[in-house]
C-alpha cells in the first residue's frame, strides 16, 4: 500500500524555492505580453505600445524609441472595445438559482435557505465588484482568478485580552479577485483542473505581517520594502505596471497545494518567503470539505451509514479561474488585446504622420534664387502683398510631401481588423452605415456575441464556482445561527437566522447567462412593453406562466415573484397540511384560479404519488373544495320565482377532465 509523502521543513524550504523559481520561468513569457497589453489599453497621449519598446508609466508613453514623428496623436479604438466588452459582462450578470434535488420539504426549505444566504452575499460582499474586476483583468491580462477563503482574522471582535494585548475575531468568509501578476500556476497542468498547487505573492503591509507572523519578525525586515520618497524604486509589478509602489510591505508568498493520494487529500498550506524560508509551519490546507452527509440525495438520516456520516475531508484550491482566449496545453490564457494591439499601433503611426503632414502644410518656404532681385522688406505677413523683383530668376515656394491618397483607406482598414479582432460591429453600439431592419442589426449583434460564447460558458463556470465554494464555507464555519438581513423572495425585507447545518446538502446551484434586457434604453422599453401583455395573460393563464417562467429575466424579479403568488400560497397549505395532518380550508378572496391550477399539476406529480394515503386525502379533500368554490361562483344567480338557476357546469382542472365536486376523498383514492 502507498504512503503518504511528508515534507521535514529542510524539504519544505528546498522544494517551494524550487517551485516558485519555475513557475515564475514559466510565466515569463507572459509578462511582457502584459506590459504591451496594458500599454495600449491606458496609453492616452497616442503611440501605442510595441514588443522591445519602453514603457514611460507615469504617462502611458512611448520612450527612448529612435525616429520618432514630431507629432503623437491616437483614437484609442482597442480602449472602446475593451469597455464594450467589460461592459457587457458586468451589465449581464449570470443569474444563480438554488433547485432542490427532490420534492422532499427539506430539501425545498434547504434550497430557500441557500437562496436567502446567497441573496445576502451579494450585497454584503459586493460581489458584483468582485466578478467586475475578476473580468477585467481576464479580458486585460488573458487570466484572472476569484479566491474565496475563510479569514479567521476577520469579522468582529469577539474578546480582547488586555494584559496579553491578544485580539480573538470571529471570522468571515473573504472574497478577492487575483491579478494573474500574482499567481503562480502549476507549470505541469495544461488546464484549470489538473492544476495540483498554485503560489500567490502577497504585498502585505509590514504592521499586518508583524501581527499574522510574531515570531518571524527579523526575516520579515529582510524582504521589507520601505518607501522613504515617492518613487524611490522601480514600481513593483504586483496587479499593474500602473501602480503606485506600494509604502511598507513585506513580499510574501502563500502556497496552496490541493488534496492528492500522495498528501493524504488533506493538501498542504504554508507562508513562506523568497528563499524558501517558513513563515508558518506546513499544515493541512484549510481550505477542505465534506460531501453532504447524503451526497445531495435528501436522504433520511436513518438510512445513512456511520461512514457516510463523518468521512474525510478533500483539500482544493481556493482559486477559481477566468481565461479570455484558450491556448492549448496551457492554464494560462491570451487576451484579444494581444492580437489588436499592433493594428491600433500602426493605426496611430499614420495618423501621427498625417498630423506631421497637415503641420508641414502650415509653413510657408519662400525659394530665392540669387538671381531673384527682391528688396529686403518686400515679403511681409499680408496676404496682399505685392512683391516686385529686378532679377532674371523668378522666386518659388516648397511645395510639403501631400499625403498618400492610400493613407484613409489604410486607417479605415486598421480600425476595422482591430474590431474584428475584438468581435465587435457597428450594430453593437447602435450604429447603422446603412439602413436595414431591426433584425438585421439583431442578427449581426448575435452574430458577434457568438465569438465570445466560450468565454461567456466560462464566465458562468466561475460564478456557479465561487456560489458553491461560498456555501461550502458557509457549512463548514457557521456552526451557531447568525442573523442576517436579506432581501428575500417578494421583495420582503427579512431578518433570518441561519447556521450551516441548514444548507447541509439537498439542493444543487443552476447558472444561467442572458437573462438580462438589452442594454440601450430604446431596445429596452421596446422589450418590456412586448413582455407586457404576457404578464398581464400569465394572471389568468397557466399556459402564460410557464412560458414566463422559461423567461426570467433579472430585472423583472418583483413581477416574477407577483405572478408566482398563487403557486407559493398552494404549495404552504399544502405543506403545512402534511406537516401537522390537520385539514386547511380554502380562504375567502384568494385567487382560486391559479391556485386550483398549481394543484392540478401538484395531484400529477410524483412527489403526490408517493405521499401517506391520509396526506393524499387531505390534499384531494382541498382540490374538491377549491374547485367547488371555483364552480360556485360561477354558477348563475338565482331567478326572482324563488327557485334556483341551473347548477353550474363541473370546473375543469386545467389539463384534466371535470372534476366530481361530490365525489369523497376515500372514494377517489380507491379509483
Amino acid at each position: 500500500m502507498a504512503k503518504i509523502v511528508q515534507w521535514t521543513p529542510e524539504q519544505a524550504k528546498k522544494e517551494l524555492a524550487k517551485r516558485l523559481r519555475y513557475a515564475k520561468e514559466q510565466r515569463q513569457r507572459l509578462e511582457q505580453e502584459w506590459d504591451v497589453n496594458e500599454s495600449t489599453i491606458m496609453n492616452a497621449s497616442g503611440e501605442a505600445a510595441r514588443l522591445g519598446i519602453s514603457v514611460n508609466w507615469d504617462t502611458g508613453a512611448i520612450t527612448d524609441e529612435p525616429n520618432q514623428s514630431d507629432s503623437d496623436i491616437g483614437i484609442n479604438y482597442s480602449f472602446k472595445n475593451f469597455r464594450f466588452i467589460h461592459s457587457q459582462l458586468c451589465a449581464n450578470p449570470p443569474t444563480v438559482i438554488p433547485r432542490p434535488t427532490s420534492s422532499d420539504l427539506s430539501d425545498r426549505r434547504k434550497a430557500d435557505a441557500g437562496d436567502r444566504i446567497i441573496r445576502y452575499a451579494m450585497r454584503t460582499y459586493g460581489l458584483a465588484e468582485i466578478f467586475a474586476q475578476s473580468s477585467y483583468y481576464a479580458l486585460l491580462y488573458g487570466t484572472s482568478a476569484i479566491k474565496t477563503t475563510w479569514d479567521v482574522n476577520a469579522g468582529e471582535p469577539l474578546d480582547f485580552d488586555e494584559a496579553t494585548g491578544e485580539l480573538t475575531m470571529e471570522g468571515d468568509i473573504q472574497f478577492k479577485a487575483i491579478s494573474p501578476r500574482s499567481l503562480f500556476l502549476d507549470p505541469d497542468a495544461t488546464r484549470g483542473s489538473e492544476l495540483k498547487y498554485i503560489i500567490e505573492l502577497i504585498y502585505m503591509p509590514y504592521e499586518e505581517a508583524v501581527f499574522r507572523f510574531p515570531d518571524r519578525i527579523e526575516e520579515l525586515k529582510k524582504y521589507r520594502r520601505e518607501q522613504s520618497g515617492y518613487s524611490a524604486e522601480l514600481p513593483i509589478q504586483a496587479e499593474s505596471a500602473f501602480k503606485i509602489t506600494p509604502y511598507d510591505v513585506v513580499e510574501i508568498y502563500e502556497y496552496w497545494e490541493k488534496g492528492l493520494p500522495f498528501n493524504g487529500m488533506i493538501g498542504r498550506h504554508c507562508y513562506f518567503l523568497a528563499d524558501g524560508t517558513l513563515l508558518t509551519d506546513l499544515a493541512p490546507n484549510p481550505y477542505r470539505f465534506t460531501f453532504p452527509k447524503d451526497r445531495g440525495l435528501g436522504l433520511p438520516e436513518e438510512a445513512l451509514s456511520d461512514s457516510a456520516k463523518d468521512g474525510p475531508a478533500t483539500a482544493y484550491l481556493p482559486y477559481h479561474l477566468l481565461t479570455d482566449i484558450d491556448v492549448g496545453g496551457s492554464v494560462w490564457g491570451r487576451s484579444f488585446i494581444t492580437y489588436e494591439a499592433p493594428l491600433q499601433s500602426t493605426y496611430n503611426r499614420i495618423l501621427s504622420s498625417l498630423l506631421d503632414c497637415i503641420q508641414a502644410h502650415g509653413v510657408t518656404r519662400v525659394l530665392l534664387p540669387e538671381g531673384a532681385e527682391i528688396a529686403d522688406r518686400a515679403i511681409t505677413n499680408s496676404p496682399w502683398d505685392i512683391v516686385r523683383y529686378t532679377g532674371n530668376q523668378q522666386p518659388s515656394f516648397m511645395e510639403p510631401m501631400p499625403f498618400p491618397a492610400a493613407g484613409a483607406d489604410l486607417l479605415q482598414l486598421l480600425k476595422q481588423g482591430g474590431d474584428d479582432m475584438a468581435a465587435v460591429n457597428e450594430s453593437m453600439f447602435g450604429q447603422q452605415s446603412r439602413e436595414q431592419s431591426g433584425f438585421s442589426m439583431q442578427y449581426a449583434t448575435n452574430q458577434g456575441n457568438l465569438i465570445r460564447r466560450r468565454l461567456f460558458d466560462k464566465y458562468v463556470t466561475q460564478v456557479e464556482q465561487v456560489y458553491k465554494a461560498y456555501l461550502n464555507l458557509v457549512r463548514k464555519h457557521w456552526n451557531e445561527p447568525r442573523t442576517i438581513l436579506v432581501l428575500g423572495k417578494e421583495k420582503a425585507f427579512e431578518a433570518i437566522d441561519i447556521q450551516g447545518a441548514d444548507i447541509d446538502g439537498g439542493f444543487d446551484l443552476v447558472v444561467e447567462y442572458g437573462a438580462s434586457l438589452s442594454l440601450d434604453p430604446t431596445s429596452r422599453r421596446q422589450e418590456l412593453l412586448q413582455l407586457f401583455p404576457l404578464f398581464q395573460q400569465a394572471e389568468t393563464d397557466p399556459a402564460a406562466k410557464k412560458l414566463l417562467s422559461m423567461l426570467r429575466l433579472n430585472e423583472l424579479e418583483g413581477m416574477y415573484d407577483r405572478i408566482q403568488l398563487a403557486a407559493d400560497r398552494q404549495r404552504e397549505i399544502f405543506e403545512e397540511m402534511i406537516a401537522t395532518d390537520v385539514y386547511i380550508a380554502p380562504a375567502e378572496s384568494e385567487d382560486d384560479v391559479n391556485m386550483l391550477a398549481w394543484a392540478a399539476d401538484y395531484r400529477m406529480s410524483a412527489e403526490f404519488k408517493y405521499l401517506a394515503p391520509e396526506h393524499q386525502a387531505l390534499i384531494l379533500r382541498h382540490i374538491q373544495e377549491r374547485a367547488a368554490k371555483i364552480a360556485a361562483s360561477a354558477a348563475p344567480p338565482a331567478g326572482p320565482g324563488g327557485g334556483g338557476g341551473a347548477p353550474g357546469q363541473l370546473p375543469v382542472v386545467p389539463g384534466g377532465a371535470p372534476m366530481d365536486v361530490a365525489a369523497s376523498p376515500a372514494a377517489m383514492l380507491q379509483k
